[in-house]
């Protein structure tokens, strides 16, 4: 059979989800495309003829969180479902799967292909929960009628785009993220969702096949003192945070492996710290087995990643979703949110002025409480169990070939 898969191209990790899913279907003898955005070719251009370009709403404004602006522009997101409507009737995919990707459903509707998407639990409509926000925090009505908002402007002016192809208006901008079948990449006791139809939790998805930084693991692991392993993902970041970060785990006694994730300006922030790892794109797969602590931005495949080497998580979040996986993580057990619940009006510096506001003292006393507390460790260790059940890429590509 022949399959179609075009990631969101706001985040890295959607195009490893790709990758790992096309490497499976592939693996079984079906014919596999993937296209992704002109910025990120580099990363699939081992591919060779099993790749394309695409542009993508994201790059209107190259956030790594939906804005408005991905939206607001009806003649690019018709550009874009155009590209996607000309690809799939050139390739002819049995089935089309769409990982975050808020234009394919259109595109595979109008050309008569089956769609699937590929998504998070916190970003379907039916989710119980408000984004990085706690059931009990005084200001989550607020926050829960600032996101209905955005969802539904965000509708509005996608529908501009789908009307005009033809298609009825949306009235919440997340159903674009919803396929005939929905897979989610969580799993239930991390976020909970109401029982949906033809909607299935396949599990953390990750790839390890990038060309990652070699690093002297001898080395590292010769140092006596525990290692603390730093990563702002791949898409926003703060020089200003991770420096910080950087001092106040160091006076701690910890090791630091700074991830920068291919982010320039964290790497040469650090240049001149003493005693810090920095690599470029670091191989946490052999890295996270030798952690003690991970310091991330909250980005949920680096979370699953260190939950799966039972490594407790600090999340420094950039924007609503990696907050309400900080929120998650403390649902179960596992980790800590270094800040409270922000209001989230669009400005990532919401996030960053929490956590200047707060001494070193109390970042000190958080990363101490979540290392020192035994239920953790426990929690850590049961959700390992949970996460071996799951087998996320296989699980995808054998209900892709179900038809």
């Amino acid at each position: 059979m022949k399959y179609l898969i075009i990631p969101g191209n706001n985040a890295l990790s959607h195009i490893g989800k790709c990758l790992a899913v096309e490497s499976v279907l592939s693996a079984m003898g079906h014919e596999v495309l993937v296209a992704v955005s002109q910025r990120n070719e580099p990363f699939v251009q081992h591919l060779g003829p099993r790749y394309r370009v695409l542009p993508d709403i994201q790059e209107t404004d190259q956030s790594g969180y939906p804005t408005m602006a991905w939206f607001r522009n009806t003649h690019h997101m018709l550009a874009c479902m155009r590209a996607e409507m000309d690809l799939i009737q050139s390739f002819q995919p049995d089935r089309v799967l769409g990982i975050f990707r808020f234009t394919l459903k259109a595109s595979a509707h109008l050309t008569g292909v089956p769609f699937d998407s590929l998504t998070c639990g916190c970003m379907l409509p039916e989710t119980p929960d408000v984004i990085g926000f706690t059931q009990d925090d005084p200001e989550i009505a607020r926050q829960r009628e600032l996101f209905r908002m955005y969802f539904a402007l965000a509708a509005a002016r996608a529908s501009q785009a789908l009307v005009s192809l033809g298609l009825e208006p949306i009235s919440d901008v997340r159903t674009m993220l919803q396929g005939d079948r929905t897979y989610l990449w969580d799993f239930p006791a991390f976020t909970p969702l109401p029982p949906l139809a033809d909607t299935t939790h396949v599990g953390p998805i990750s790839w390890e096949g990038w060309s990652y930084d070699r690093i002297n693991l001898e080395g590292i692991l010769a140092n006596p003192r525990p290692m603390a392993v730093l990563t702002f993902g791949t898409c926003v970041g703060s020089a200003e945070v991770a420096l910080r970060m950087i001092r106040v785990l160091r006076a701690m006694g910890y090791q630091v492996l700074l991830a920068a994730g291919g982010q320039e300006d964290l790497l040469a922030a650090v240049a001149q710290e003493p005693d810090v790892i920095a690599c470029r794109f670091a191989p946490l797969h052999s890295i996270l087995p030798h952690t003690a602590l991970l310091a991330c931005h909250g980005g949920q495949l680096t979370i699953f990643e260190a939950m799966a080497h039972r490594i407790p998580v600090l999340v420094m979040p950039f924007q609503p979703e990696q907050a309400h996986n900080g929120v998650c993580l403390e649902r179960i057990g596992c980790g800590r949110r270094l800040i409270s619940s922000q209001t989230f009006l669009g400005d990532s510096s919401v996030y960053v002025n929490a956590f200047q506001a707060m001494n070193d003292r109390a970042l000190e006393n958080i990363v101490q409480d979540l290392v020192q507390n035994e239920r953790v460790t426990e929690n850590l260790a049961a959700i390992q169990k949970t996460m071996r059940h799951y087998h996320g890429p296989e699980t995808i590509a054998s209900k892709l070939a179900e038809g």
